[in-house]
């Protein structure tokens, strides 16, 4: 057989004003429910909303695609004239950008070793 003991808790009032207070909480809750009306915003404005949001991202895209083709025609004609009218400007031009990247990397590379 279990040996099971009742003791009596100190804290039994405690209970019970723990309990007044969550019926308090409550009623307050369902009167506030029953009180506020709740308004639900149509669909049409969301899917109008999505809408207007997909045009202006495709506008941009456009915008952003076309910039970058001309970037790079220019880009890669201005490269081809040199190359082909001035070879040693080209040749140059390949040594510095390479020198560059290799000084940028290491600066790079240092700072984040040292962790400044």
């Amino acid at each position: 057989m279990v040996n099971r003991k009742v003791l009596q808790l100190e804290n039994d009032h405690k209970d019970e004003h723990f309990l007044a207070a969550v019926r308090e909480i409550e009623d307050g809750l369902r009167g506030l429910d029953e009180n506020v009306p709740v308004y639900t915003p149509d669909l049409q404005y969301f899917e109008t909303l999505v809408a207007e949001q997909q045009h202006t991202m495709k506008k941009k895209l456009i915008r952003e695609l076309a910039i970058f083709t001309v970037a790079a025609l220019l880009i890669v004609t201005s490269i081809l004239f040199i190359l082909y009218q001035l070879p040693a400007v080209f040749l140059l031009l390949q040594g510095f950008v390479t020198v560059f990247i290799m000084v940028y990397s290491t600066v790079s590379f240092v700072k984040q070793v040292n962790g400044t």
